[in-house]
């Protein structure tokens, strides 16, 4: 009886490197001629994978390279990964074939509140106590076109301190929130997702500065990652260790 050979470590890490691989070239409808660091870099810009997913995935491209050009025993590579190593590309692959989506982690079910540019700032007062959130999308004719946050509002007093001694409610319902919107400059912005998107890209999402240097305050999760549909779901900085944990 023949015993029965256990892969090899190094067998291993090619089967998930070439399951990775087949999964980027099906995903960007990429050519046979585009490099696996290419197709990495652009499955990184469009969402697919986070950047350090893609950071990685171009190291194992040198380390795949090395064994597959090595010298080979008995048909097997001599060369040996790290077991590390190899539970590293298998928990991306693994990650990238039956990913988990950021609404599994956030879950739909928020009461999402939205406010209007018309509304009075005493009604996001009002929400804040209310709800206990500190970020409300704003939508004016089905888009969003805002977001106002405890920032923006704390900016909006002390603007108004600079002139008054204090603020009386009238002033208060009287402000708008497009008022207030005004000192947030872009301070305070979100970036859209659509329902599809993995744990993995919404961290990215959260993470990766703006054209303006600041971090996203909020994701907002819609059916296609669009501004002008409404949110299914929000995700925020406070998530991203949960999100992390799912990637």
């Amino acid at each position: 009886m023949v015993a029965e050979v256990a892969p090899s470590r190094a067998v291993e890490f090619l089967a998930a490197f070439n399951d990775i691989e087949a999964f980027l070239r099906s995903e960007l409808e990429a050519k046979k001629s585009d490099s696996f660091k290419w197709m990495a870099t652009q499955a990184a810009k469009r969402g697919v994978i986070s950047r350090d997913q893609a950071d990685d995935l171009k190291e194992f491209a040198e380390l795949r390279n090395a064994i597959s050009h090595g010298e080979y025993r008995d048909f097997r590579p001599i060369a040996e990964p790290l077991q590390e190593t190899v539970d590293e590309i298998k928990h991306i692959r693994n990650a990238l074939l039956e990913p988990t989506l950021a609404v599994d982690v956030v879950g739909y079910d928020q009461s999402i509140v939205t406010l209007s540019p018309d509304d009075a700032v005493g009604d996001a007062l009002r929400a804040i106590r209310e709800s206990g959130h500190t970020q409300f999308p704003i939508y004016h004719d089905g888009t969003c076109v805002g977001l106002l946050t405890t920032n923006a509002i704390a900016r909006w007093v002390a603007e108004e301190l600079e002139t008054a001694d204090s603020i009386d409610a009238a002033t208060i319902e009287n402000t708008t929130v497009a008022d207030a919107l005004e000192l947030s400059g872009q301070h305070d912005t979100a970036v859209f997702l659509p329902r599809t998107a993995t744990a993995a890209a919404a961290v990215d999402a959260l993470t990766t500065p703006l054209a303006s240097g600041a971090l996203p305050r909020l994701g907002i999760v819609t059916e296609h990652g669009n501004a002008d549909q409404r949110p299914i779901a929000v995700v925020n900085s406070t998530d991203i260790p949960h999100l992390t944990e799912a990637s």
